[in-house]
């Protein structure tokens, strides 16, 4: 039997590490589905989908630990859901940057129960405007009955110089 789980881990960014990762996760035989990487000022993150045996999975995490002893990983059960009862829609939203803001972003999208599957949030300057702009680019899983400019209606609400382009 297979069993599915995510594992986050983090740590200095050694040239190299993500493949040594994978090889070690193939070596002890296991899969990555998906992941993600993000790597700032030295240091990254990666969050990866992992399938491999049951019987196989809890060496799998004692070799990543004890060959990567410098990395921290934190692991948890993969959750299922229904690809059925949902969609992706892209979405930016652009507007001047304030405390808060993603803070805000992110309580409307869990008010209205829509699952974020990306956000990547940029700050910065921009000629003939003298505060900070904000732009983020979302993927988000919605319900199939969810219509894509109520959902930016929500997010413009936010204040009168929000702008969202549904891609």
């Amino acid at each position: 039997m297979r069993t599915n789980f995510i594992t986050t881990v983090y740590g200095p960014d050694i040239p190299g590490i993500i493949k040594a990762l994978a090889q070690t996760t193939r070596s002890k035989g296991g899969e990555w589905l998906t992941s993600k990487v993000i790597k700032l000022d030295g240091r990254f993150a990666a969050i990866m989908s992992v399938l491999v045996d049951k019987e196989r999975e809890k060496n799998l995490k004692s070799t990543l630990e004890q060959k990567y002893p410098n990395l921290c990983f934190v692991y948890t059960a993969a959750k299922t859901t229904n690809k059925e009862m949902t969609k992706i829609i892209n979405l930016v939203v652009d507007c001047i940057d304030r405390p808060g803001l993603t803070a805000d972003l992110s309580n409307i999208l869990a008010n209205l129960d829509i699952g974020v599957e990306n956000m990547e949030c940029k700050r910065f300057a921009m000629d003939g405007i003298h505060d900070p702009v904000f732009s983020a680019q979302l993927t988000l899983a919605v319900p199939q009955e969810a219509e894509s400019e109520t959902i930016a209606g929500e997010i413009e609400a936010l204040s009168e110089d929000v702008r969202v382009n549904v891609l």
